[in-house]
């Protein structure tokens, strides 16, 4: 009977942290996905987490830089050169003593709102200081906000200025 019980409550809690978890909404946009850049020392940004939005290409150069072709490595994935004509760029930043990989899982469109979903992992720690991009082009075409949910919840709302 005890196993019973204990079952019931495991179930239950399951479904709970299930029903909390946030999800993107709308229907899915076609975006490009990089992590093939790195923050540059001089960006000027700080913390554990940064969620940003850039609608400029000089905004966005500020902040980032391309990673040089590692040997043996797959080609980088690049932003196009006029990305921002018609796209908006969404990044995430996390800083740390370890590698933060991003598997993203949606990016979808409801209004003027864009959602990027995505998983984040964080790897083994070191002494070793890390920040760890997602980049994420979106059509822009009437977004006013981008929401960012990160392992099943909402991270972080950001205006699109």
């Amino acid at each position: 009977m005890t196993r019973i019980v204990w079952l019931g409550v495991v179930g239950f809690w399951g479904a709970t942290l299930a029903a909390g978890a946030d999800a993107a909404k709308g229907e899915k946009v076609e975006a490009v996905i990089s992590t093939d850049y790195f923050e540059k020392n001089n960006s000027g940004l700080q913390g554990d987490v940064s969620y940003l939005v850039f609608t400029h290409a000089e905004a966005f150069d500020k902040v980032f830089q391309s990673r040089p072709p590692l040997m043996g490595g797959n080609k980088p994935v690049m932003l196009p050169a006029n990305a921002f004509d018609k796209h908006l760029v969404a990044a995430v930043i996390s800083r740390g003593n370890a590698i933060t990989t991003y598997r993203p899982t949606k990016v979808t469109r409801d209004g003027e709102t864009l959602y990027v979903e995505y998983k984040s992992e964080t790897g083994p720690a070191s002494t070793a200081r890390f920040a760890s991009p997602l980049i994420v082009a979106a059509p822009k075409d009437r977004v006013k906000k981008v929401v960012f949910i990160a392992n099943g919840k909402t991270a972080q709302t950001v205006d699109v200025k």
